[in-house]
Formats: C-alpha cells, structure tokens, sequence
C-alpha cells in the first residue's frame, strides 16, 4: 500500500486549463468530455476544492476520444462506453452489425445439463487504479490538513510576537511617564529653592 501510494504521489497531473490547450479545444467542452466519461463509469481525481485533476492515462483517453468523435465520427456516448470498456473500434462496429442484422432462426434447446456458473474474476486493473486515486486523493487531503496546521500555527506565533511587542512598547511608554514626572517634580524643587534663596538674599 505504501508503495502504490508513492507511486501516485509521484505521478504528474495536469489541471483542465493544460489539459484543454493539449487537446486544442475550449475549457466547457473539456469540462462536457469529462462528465460524459464519468457517466459511463470513468473515474478522475478530486483536489482539496472539488476540481478535476488529469493523469497521463486521463490525457490519453481524452486524446482517444477525441479521435474517435472528430476522426472517426463515433457518436460521443458510444465513444465514451468504448473508452470506459476499453474496446476497439471494430469490436464497437461488430457489435452494431449483429444488433442491425435479423435474428436467427430458433433452434429446439437441448435437454438442460447441469452447466457450471461462470466465475467472473474481478478487473484488477480499474480495481487497482481506483486504489491508487484514493490513495493519492488521502494524501493529498492529508497535505492539505498539514498545510492548514501549519498555516494556523504561524499565524497563533505571529499574533503571540505582537503582543509581545504591544506590552513592550506599552510598558515602556509608562516607564517615560514615570521618569518624565519625577524629572518634573525635581524641577518644581529646585525652582522652589531657588525662589527661597532669591527672597532670603533680598531681605538682607
């Protein structure tokens, strides 16, 4: 697990913006493109606000789309059901042909036989690209939490350090107050004695 996760995070994605000027077409068709697929069963990655983000497979297939609607004039839903089921476009045309064609004649069924039930294996490649988006969709939620932590936690630091300073600078207003009174009463003082001495001198 640890492993599939590295190899997601390494991945190289692309946001809607690249991805649209790859493919030579306008960000609402991209964004048309991608809702199609996703309908069909195709599965993009999220980031922390919800948008989509493309793979190089993703790019791919969107490229493969495109040829198959512009190029080979396929009808969008059925390119989309051939990219999400991962079928060529001939299959795609043998399947057309038998739906158009008569249906055969019936033949009398045999007698039952006790026929074993197929075993379907599961897709291990979607199922392992879908571990692999989530994987990459929790750690970056996990980076972004981080980041949001850390972002708080400079911020808690920052309004700590003014006030420090505020206290500082507000003690030390209090501090020149202080020291400009006590200046103060020491001129009163002296103008006070020396007013003293001034009248004592006169007297004589």
């Amino acid at each position: 697990m640890g492993n599939v996760i590295e190899l997601v995070a390494r991945e190289r994605t692309y946001t809607g913006k690249e991805v649209a000027s790859m493919l030579g077409i306008g960000a609402s068709t991209l964004r048309k493109w991608s809702m199609l697929l996703e309908q069909h069963g195709y599965w993009f990655l999220r980031d922390s606000q919800n948008r989509r983000e493309y793979r190089q497979i993703d790019v791919a297939a969107l490229q493969r789309f495109y040829r198959l609607t512009k190029d080979q004039l396929f009808p969008q839903e059925e390119a989309a059901h051939m990219i999400v089921s991962h079928q060529s476009p001939d299959a795609t045309r043998k399947e057309s042909a038998a739906t158009l064609a008569p249906a055969p004649a019936p033949v009398p069924a045999p007698a039952p036989a006790s026929i074993p039930m197929p075993v379907y294996a599961p897709n291990t490649e979607q199922w392992e690209a879908k571990l692999q988006t989530l994987a990459s969709h929790v750690q970056q939620q996990d980076i972004a939490h981080h980041a949001l932590l850390e972002r708080m936690e400079k911020q808690e630091a920052y309004i700590r350090s003014s006030l420090k300073e505020r206290d500082r600078r507000l003690t030390k207003a209090m501090n020149d107050i202080l020291d400009a009174k006590v200046q103060l009463a020491r001129m009163q003082q002296e103008r006070q004695k020396s007013s003293l001495w001034h009248r004592l001198f006169r007297l004589h």
